[in-house]
Formats: structure tokens, sequence, C-alpha cells
């Protein structure tokens, strides 16, 4: 039972066989790009939450890769819980540096090199401040005034000193990266370093990470690509720095070119979510009437309206909720996708209307601009007639007086000499459905889906 689509696979072989967003022109352009930039350069691919960033970058790292470049994938989110980012980037680093600089006696001393002079750099400073460094130690109003400034002087001395140290380290790091990296013939190489999923580690983390890549890892040869949403990192930066602060502004400071990653199709997405969720084999499996056969097409024509504003990651979340009720539907049972689809973006999106909608609690417009608004377009214009009729036709047993009032509405629209041919049309296929199913004793069983729909709030969806 799948209810996931889980990670994506990117074979070193054959990077694009699981590219289901075609991204692959895109991914390809950007590696030549990348190829023929000049370094340092801080680089940022650029998108929302659930964009598909991680995948991307992950073609991005393999294509390179595959081209000879030398490369290091960092996740930062996974490595959050370092105290300092420099601790892990020079982990990663010496891990990915093994296979470059083996057997090469010259660069495993300058990384040995670049190694000891960043745990330098990695050591904390003494204050200069005498009562910061003697804070809760010294009873102040006891110490002699030159005993005070003699302290003061050696503090002083130590803290310039340290300093003096700090900056005589960064070079000698900065010198013995560039060596790791140059070429055969002492000209300046390349190596990518790929930083993902920036915007989900802690705000002081982010934050210190990027002032590391740009201080202390601005080095010729490091091209940094930064997988971030940008808006959400700003967010962070406030969250450290305070509301009023411009943190757009102080973002630019650390890249110097940004990509915003482009939108994908997501009916891509979504039929290789029907087939990974075994969503394709169930609806397969529904042959018992003509009405079951067209459930995958019906559910496929709602999600390419409903979707173009979702992120992928919603999108998932979105098919993985239809695939767990269809585990309590039998294949020859009436799955009535349109209703079932109409609930659960109704209790994602609009939470109050469907909490009155369950609670017999809605009024007629609540009902009728919920189904215009979730399933917009004129391509499914049949849809809304469909689930309005159906709903009215259900709550009718219940004798809610909403749904009178709105079959009287309609009849009035359908038999009125002052409404349009389109507004009397629209009423009378919804009439149509509501009188067929009173006819034939049929409804929604809206009880037992309901129960179904609220079912998927005792489950967490990431």
């Amino acid at each position: 039972m799948r209810l996931k689509s889980g990670t994506i696979e990117i074979p070193q072989e054959d990077i694009y066989q699981n590219d289901k967003l075609s991204r692959q022109k895109s991914v390809s352009n950007l590696a030549k790009l990348l190829r023929n930039v000049q370094s340092p350069l801080v680089f940022s691919v650029n998108g929302p939450w659930g964009a598909g960033k991680t995948t991307y970058m992950k073609m991005l790292n393999s294509t390179l890769s595959n081209a000879g470049a030398k490369s290091i994938y960092f996740s930062a989110w996974e490595t959050d819980f370092a105290e300092d980012p420099l601790i892990a980037f020079i982990g990663e680093m010496n891990a990915a540096l093994e296979k470059y600089i083996l057997g090469d006696v010259e660069k495993n001393r300058a990384w040995g090199i670049a190694k000891a002079a960043g745990v330098h750099i990695l050591k904390r400073s003494f204050p200069v401040g005498i009562k910061v460094a003697t804070a809760g130690l010294l009873d102040w109003d006891k110490v002699y005034e030159d005993e005070a400034s003699k302290l003061a002087e050696a503090l002083t001395k130590d803290a310039i000193d340290n300093y003096s140290k700090s900056k005589e380290a960064i070079a000698l790091f900065k010198s013995n990266i560039a060596k790791v990296l140059a070429s055969g013939d002492g000209t300046p190489g390349k190596m990518f370093i790929f930083v993902d999923e920036l915007d989900r580690c802690r705000p002081t983390y982010a934050i210190e990470l990027l002032e590391r890549v740009k201080h202390l890892l601005d080095v010729e040869g490091l091209v940094f690509i930064l997988a971030m949403d940008k808006s959400q990192l700003a967010h962070s930066v406030k969250a450290v720095y305070g509301t009023e602060f411009d943190a757009l502004g102080y973002l630019k400071r650390f890249i110097d070119v940004e990509f915003t990653l482009p939108r994908a199709d997501p009916m891509d997405f979504v039929e290789s979510l029907l087939s990974k969720l075994e969503l394709d084999s169930y609806f397969a499996a529904r042959t018992f009437s003509a009405e079951t056969k067209n459930d995958r097409d019906n559910l496929l024509e709602m999600l390419r309206v409903v979707t173009q504003k979702m992120s992928l990651r919603d999108i998932e979340q979105l098919v993985s909720k239809v695939k767990l009720v269809s585990l309590t539907i039998d294949t020859q049972q009436s799955f009535h996708i349109v209703f079932i689809m109409f609930l659960i973006i109704a209790k994602d999106q609009h939470p109050e209307v469907y909490r009155n909608f369950a609670q017999d609690g809605s009024t007629v417009n609540d009902i009728t601009l919920l189904i215009n608004l979730i399933f917009s377009g004129e391509k499914l214009l049949w849809t809304r007639q469909y689930l309005e009729g159906m709903i009215i036709a259900s709550t009718m047993h219940g004798m809610r007086d909403w749904a009178q009032s709105r079959i009287e509405a309609l009849k009035t629209i359908y038999h009125s000499d002052n409404q349009s041919p389109a507004d009397k049309e629209n009423a009378g296929r919804i009439l149509e459905v509501v009188d067929q199913n009173l006819r034939m004793g049929r409804g929604l069983p809206v009880a037992t889906f309901l129960e179904r729909i609220d079912m998927l709030s005792e489950f967490v969806f990431e």
C-alpha cells in the first residue's frame, strides 16, 4: 500500500530516467552555463516549497559530474545540528575530495593545511569587553584601577592577537583550498558545491551558512549553487534581525546570480503519481458500470484544473488523500470521485465552509460559491452542474432548507425571460440531475463520505 511517491532516484548512468517534469533541457542548459562562469560565484535556484528543487539540484549535480566536473552535494537541513556550518562544509569536502586528491602529495598537503586553518577559524575568539569576559567572576568595586587597567590591556592584546591569527588562518585556508582545486598545470580548477534545503534550516544556522559561504569560501574555483525559497528564507532573516529588517536586500548581498525554477506542467507529475500510488490499477479494476469506467478520466480532468496553482508537494498530498479514501471503497462500489475531490479540497482550503456543510449549517451561497471556486473554468462546467445537482438531491431527503431554496431559485432562473441562455441552460442541467436522482432514489452517501474525509485528519501528510 503506497501513500507516497517516495524519493526520486537519479541514476548516474541515466540521469533523466525519472524526469517526470520534463526538466532535462533546463538542467542541461544551466549545466553548460555553470561550466563556463567565472568563479568564485554564488548562484541560487529559487522556488517555492514543494516545487521540486531537490530533484532539480540532484539532476544538475549528476549532469555536471558526468561531464567531468568536481562537485559536492550538501544538505543544509541535514547538517543544521552542527555548531558552525564551516564544520559541516569541511566534513563534506573532506569526504568528497578523497577521490580527487588520492595519490597527489601536494594536494593532500594543501588540504591538510586548509583543514588545520579551518579549525583555527572555528575557535572562539576572546571577548574584548572586560565586563563581558569576567561577568559574575569579579567584584569591580574591589578591583584597583591599575589592576583593572592591566587586565584590560592583556585582554585587548589577546583579542588583537587572536584577530590577527584568525585573519592569517582565513588567508591560509583560502589559498590552500585554491591549491587543492588547481589543475595539473597549476591553472585554477573549479568545484561546484550544491547547498540544498537552506530554507528549512533554523534561522541562525541559515544566516551563518550564508556568511561563511560569502566571506570564507569566496575562493577562486568554488561555485556555490544554493536551493532556496527566497521568501521563506527572508522570514528566517527577519526572525533574527527583526520584522522591519530589509531581508531581501540582505540576501542580495550573498547571491551573485539568481535563477527562478520554471514551473513544470503539473499533469506530468499527476500521471506519474497515479502509477506510483497504484491508483491506475485500482481504477482499471472498476469496470462494473459505464460510470465507474470514467472515474480515472474524471479525476484527471478535475486535477488538470485544481492543480494549476498548487506546488508539487501539495499535489502529491491531494492525490495521496484520494488514494487513502480509495482504500475504503471496494472496486465494485461507486467512488463518486467528483464529490470526494470536492470534500477533500473544501476541508483543506475552506475549513469553515466545510465544517458548516458537515454540520448542516451551510447556506445556498456557501455551497454554490464553493463549487464554483474549486471547480472553476469552462472545462469543468458539467462537473459543477453534476456536483450541485447530486448534493441537492442527496440533502432533499434530510429536508435541508437551503436545498429546497436552491431548487426554487433554479426554477425561477430556468423559467425567466430575463435570464441569459447560458444561465437558463445551467439551471436546467442542475435541475435535471436533481430530478433524475430523486426519481431513481439515488443520492450521495453524504454522511459516509464525510466520515471518510474527516478520517484524513488523523493522518499527517508531509
